[in-house]
């Protein structure tokens, strides 16, 4: 009797419960994967904090004064503004004062995001800030800087917060809310399925490595995600429907995949550790 009970203690453990375990894994896989995309998210898109430190970036700010200076202009232009007044209507500065409360009113939900109020009173003091000291001149200048506010205010609320804008702020609070939502029920049913891992192995080694799996591999589907949209120029395609902001898009689109990208690569790495050690453990045991 003594041999076979000796035989029997150096036979390898067997994993209770195989299939089961297995599929507990790829749920648990599933729960780490939407858990660490909806926080991705929620560091970027969602976080108001994130788009305004992009849009605050000293390149994308010029170019987006810019952009504006020039659409301004020629709506104001085509209102009636001489065509001999050549001047920025809004400065870098208040170009970033403006982004600043647009990107808080549309996180905020707010029903009219764009501060055109703001806008006319920033670009009328440019524009009498320039006006000629001949009277007669000065006189019809400062009668269409009067006459063009309207119009450009008008320009503003239908072509840009009316269409893209106020859309935007609508569906900002709910999506945020529902990716909130999905965030933590994949990490509290990921937690469960971890405990009845846990009761269903009886061995710490087993719920480590199935751990380790599910992060590893979603960090790699993540990743490659990530990886795909930033070089397949998939941004790029859909940032030229932003027309003159095209560049501005594209800019954020990618800090967005970088991060993406950053955080996907540290869960791959982390869980990738955990797996191996899971299954030095394992090796060791048996």
């Amino acid at each position: 009797m003594e041999p076979i009970s000796r035989l029997n203690q150096n036979q390898p453990s067997v994993r209770p419960h195989r299939g089961l375990s297995r599929f507990l894994t790829f749920l648990i896989f599933l729960c780490v994967f939407f858990g660490v995309g909806g926080m991705i998210l929620s560091r970027t898109v969602l976080r108001e904090s994130f788009t305004q430190e992009q849009l605050s970036e000293p390149k994308t700010l010029a170019a987006m004064t810019d952009k504006i200076n020039v659409v301004l202009l020629d709506a104001a232009q085509k209102n009636g503004l001489p065509t001999e007044v050549q001047v920025k209507l809004l400065t870098q500065s208040d170009v970033q004062a403006d982004l600043k409360k647009t990107v808080h009113n549309i996180y905020t939900g707010q029903e009219k995001p764009l501060p055109t109020a703001q806008m006319m009173g920033q670009l009328a003091a440019h524009l009498e800030a320039v006006v000629p000291e001949n009277a007669l001149t000065e006189s019809l200048i400062k009668t269409a800087v009067v006459a063009v506010q309207p119009p450009l205010q008008e320009y503003l609320t239908n072509q840009i917060e009316a269409p893209y804008l106020a859309p935007l702020a609508t569906e900002m609070l709910f999506v945020r809310n529902v990716i909130n939502i999905l965030t933590w029920v994949a990490i509290i049913m990921g937690i469960v399925l971890v405990l009845v891992q846990w009761g269903l192995s009886g061995q710490f080694r087993y719920v480590l490595g199935s751990v380790g799996a599910s992060f590893a591999w979603s960090g790699l589907f993540l990743a490659l995600g990530a990886a795909a949209f930033k070089y397949s120029g998939i941004v790029e395609q859909i940032a030229q429907k932003a027309g003159d902001f095209n560049q501005t898009i594209t800019d954020y689109g990618l800090a967005v995949l970088d991060y993406g990208l950053k955080t996907s690569t540290i869960v791959l790495i982390g869980g990738a550790i955990v797996w191996l050690v899971a299954t030095l453990l394992q090796r060791v045991r048996h």
